[in-house]
C-alpha cells in the first residue's frame, strides 16, 4: 500500500513538471555551458592559460551535442586567447573549420573571417592581400547592422596604413570612430591608427592629441597590452618630434610597464 501511494504521488510530481514550461538541461548541455561560463571568468580574472583550456573544453562539449552555434563561440574564444599566448598557427586552424563548413552561424562567420585578418596582420611579414580578402569575407557574411562594423573599419584602418594609404586610413579611421558610440576598446584603437597617420604626415601636435585621447580609454579598460602600445607610439612621436619633455614623458610610463610586464620598452 505505502508502495503503490509513493509510486502515484511520484507519477503526480512527474506529471506536473511536464506540465510547466521549464526545460530540464541534459548533463552534457550544463557541461558544455560550465566550460563556457569557466571561460569567460577565466578571462575576466587574466587567467589566460586556464581560459584556454576552458574553451576547448567546451568546444569538445558542445561538439558532443551537435551544437554548432556553441562551437563557434568557444572556436572564437579560443583563437583569440592562442593569439594572445602566440600560438597563431594553431589558432588559425581553430578558425580554418568556420570558414569552410556553412553550418556555423553568419555573424561567427564573419568573426572568423575577421580574426584571421588580425592574425595576418600580426604576422611579422604580413599577407596584405590576404589579410584583405578575409576582410572582405567579414563584411560579406555579416548581417545589416553589423555588429563588427568597428572592428572592420579599424582593421581595414590599419591595413591601409601599412600600405602607405593615409587619407583610406584616416577616412576608415574615422567612420569606425564614429560607429563604435560607447566602445572603449575600438574607440582607443580608431583614434590610435588617427595618431600613427598623424606621426606619418609629420602633424606631430595632431598626434599627441590622438593619442593622448586613446590613452585615457586604455587606462580605463585596464588592458596592459594597449598601454604598452600607445606609450610605444608615444615615444616615437618624441623621437621624431625632438620633443624632450615627451620622450621623459613615454620613458617614466615604458619602464612602469615593463617593469611589471617583463619587458622592453
Amino acid at each position: 500500500m505505502m508502495r503503490s501511494l509513493m509510486v502515484s504521488l511520484l507519477v503526480l510530481m512527474l506529471g506536473a513538471c511536464s506540465s510547466t514550461t521549464e526545460v530540464i538541461k541534459s548533463p552534457a548541455r550544463i557541461q558544455a555551458e560550465l566550460a563556457h561560463r569557466n571561460a569567460l571568468l577565466a578571462i575576466r580574472d587574466g587567467r589566460i592559460e586556464s581560459a584556454e583550456y576552458e574553451w576547448r573544453s567546451a568546444l569538445l562539449a558542445y561538439q558532443a551535442i551537435d551544437d554548432w552555434s556553441g562551437q563557434g563561440m568557444a572556436r572564437l574564444g579560443l583563437a583569440q586567447i592562442q593569439l594572445r599566448l602566440g600560438q597563431a598557427e594553431a589558432a588559425e586552424q581553430v578558425l580554418a573549420p568556420m570558414l569552410e563548413i556553412k553550418v556555423f552561424p553568419a555573424v561567427q562567420r564573419s568573426q572568423a573571417a575577421l580574426q584571421m585578418a588580425q592574425l595576418i596582420l600580426a604576422a611579422d611579414s604580413p599577407d596584405w592581400s590576404r589579410a584583405k580578402s578575409y576582410l572582405t569575407q567579414a563584411r560579406a557574411e555579416c548581417a545589416q547592422p553589423c555588429p563588427i562594423g568597428t572592428q572592420i573599419l579599424n582593421v581595414s584602418a590599419k591595413i591601409a596604413l601599412r600600405e602607405g594609404d593615409l587619407p583610406a586610413a584616416s577616412v576608415a579611421a574615422l567612420q569606425g570612430l564614429a560607429l563604435a558610440q560607447t566602445n572603449r576598446a575600438e574607440m582607443a584603437f580608431s583614434q590610435r591608427i588617427l595618431a600613427e597617420v598623424s606621426l606619418k604626415q609629420s602633424d606631430f601636435a595632431t598626434a599627441v592629441v590622438w593619442l593622448d585621447q586613446a590613452i585615457v580609454l586604455d587606462r580605463q579598460s585596464a588592458e596592459p597590452l594597449w598601454l604598452l602600445d600607445d606609450y610605444r607610439l608615444l615615444l616615437e612621436i618624441a623621437k621624431q618630434s625632438g620633443d624632450l619633455a615627451l620622450r621623459r614623458r613615454a620613458d617614466v610610463h615604458l619602464s612602469a610597464l615593463c617593469a611589471a610586464m617583463a619587458c622592453t620598452p
